[in-house]
């Protein structure tokens, strides 16, 4: 039988895991730090078709762009370890169906997570940019900054990386009761044109077949919410 803890130890357990988390994270980032070039690099690919090389504008600019790298790629790889701590932290407090459930959401978290971004990186970039820069072609050339670049494709990446967990965010409401299978099945027709709308506004062109190679796999997404929804209901 676990011990009972007073507010104390509750609050220094979580020290405890916070610090966990922050060493863990730090010493990550330190390691990706022997190998940003390579990242730099294969980050900068998909900019490489359309200019050799970012630029920067700033002496600053090159160290805070390594830097940025460092701290997102520590983000990534230390998601799994977040993950656990937080597991660690909340599961003696939970009951025997509420851990089934948190554990399969903290499992599928990372997977979908990862799933988006790879998703955004290999298809919706590559054909964002080469929409964007066409509007300018033969008129302007592209000087893209790394600054620029970095801050919009990690944000485009992480706001993917979130949207494809769609079905875990539906399946944690399905299982504290706060939606049904059935409500989402009845509101289909209404959930497929707020996909759409949220494409238009994510997507980092306008036009309309990037907003559908977008809106395709949240459609999908949300097909397995339902169906999830189902077994957490249950």
């Amino acid at each position: 039988m676990e011990k009972d803890l007073s507010f104390i130890e509750h609050l220094e357990e979580l020290r405890r895991r916070i610090l966990f988390i922050i060493s863990f994270f730090t010493l990550t980032a330190i390691l990706s730090y022997f190998f940003s070039d390579k990242l730099l690099s294969y980050i900068v690919h998909p900019l490489k078709k359309y200019q050799d090389a970012p630029i920067f504008t700033k002496p600053v600019e090159p160290f805070m762009s390594i830097l940025k790298i460092c701290v997102f790629s520590a983000g990534i790889i230390s998601l799994p370890f977040i993950l656990y701590q937080i597991w660690i932290f909340i599961s003696p407090g939970l009951t025997e169906k509420e851990k089934k459930v948190i554990k399969t959401i903290l499992i599928f978290f990372p997977f979908l997570f990862l799933t988006g971004m790879a998703f955004s990186f290999y298809i919706i970039i590559p054909f964002g940019l080469k929409v964007l820069f066409s509007f300018g072609k033969g008129i302007m050339k592209p000087l893209i900054s790394i600054t620029n670049y970095l801050n919009f494709l990690f944000i485009f990446l992480l706001i993917m990386g979130f949207i494809f967990n769609l079905p875990v965010f539906i399946s944690s409401l399905a299982s504290i009761g706060v939606v049904k299978a059935k409500f989402l099945r009845e509101k289909r027709k209404f959930a497929i044109l707020g996909i759409f709308i949220l494409s238009a506004i994510i997507t980092p062109t306008t036009d309309i077949f990037t907003q559908i190679f977008v809106a395709i796999p949240l459609i999908f997404l949300y097909e397995i919410s339902i169906y999830l929804s189902k077994i957490f209901e249950k």
